[in-house]
């Protein structure tokens, strides 16, 4: 008789899969849900663990999609290459974000870090089936997806805000949310200013010009080459807004 096969720690013992009702509310579909430690053990397993540099491309659209990324640490960017040249930036990545989708077996965005990262790399075919004989993870993996969607549609709003002032402090925001730890009233930008203007249609002058106002209004201030600073909370959170 053939035996099931048992996954194992790094220890060699073996983890129980979870059948305990999970304490999910439906709310947390639209937030970041982290994933536990119990769910890093059981990706442990199966993962091989990469420390790329700054400057790294982890693939490129079009390469065969084998693998699924988590980042432990670091910051990336995913963008897609236009036809006119031009290059559109679909999302920046922090800790914890998942990463990889693909269409007909291949990646539909090109990824690359904006910082050091550490990743998680995960064989797509490993993680289908430890998902499905684990439905707890499956359904924080849903979380982590729906979450990346609703990004995608955040981002479709802020692009179609007409005012480029606006848009960039919506960016400040978003970024600051983002962000796994947070500096009180420092937001952490390990991007350029042409990756920003690729996120938001603008150019780089356009990134520069709209800080420089907001530094201008006193709402926020430079703390170094890659840092802003966050003066005056009310009147970021009401440009955001016009």
């Amino acid at each position: 008789m053939r035996q099931r096969s048992q996954t194992v720690a790094r220890d060699g013992s073996p983890l129980k899969l979870s059948t305990r009702p999970s304490s999910f509310d439906s709310l947390d579909l639209l937030g970041p849900k982290r994933l536990t430690a119990r769910d890093r053990e059981y990706l442990a397993t199966i993962s091989t663990r990469l420390r790329v540099r700054s400057g790294t491309t982890i693939y490129e659209r079009g390469d065969p999609a084998t693998a699924v990324y988590s980042i432990a640490s670091g910051s990336a960017t995913s963008f897609r290459q236009l036809a006119n040249q031009t290059r559109r930036v679909v999302a920046f990545l922090f800790s914890e974000d998942l990463f990889g989708l693909a269409r007909g077996g291949r990646y539909i965005n090109s990824v690359h870090a904006l910082s050091p990262l550490t990743l998680l790399r995960i064989p797509r075919d490993a993680l289908k089936t430890m998902l499905m004989r684990n439905p707890e993870l499956q359904l924080h993996f849903l979380c982590k997806v729906t979450h990346a969607l609703r990004e995608s549609q955040r981002h479709a709003i802020l692009v179609g805000c007409d005012d480029p002032l606006a848009r960039v402090s919506r960016f400040l925001t978003m970024i600051e949310q983002a962000q796994p730890q947070k500096t009180t009233d420092v937001i952490r930008l390990p991007m350029t200013r042409r990756d920003i203007g690729d996120y938001l249609n603008l150019t780089s002058d356009g990134v520069v010009d709209a800080l420089g106002e907001l530094v201008r209004r006193r709402v926020i201030s430079f703390d170094g080459a890659h840092n802003i600073r966050v003066v005056d909370r009310r009147l970021l959170t009401t440009t955001a807004k016009e």
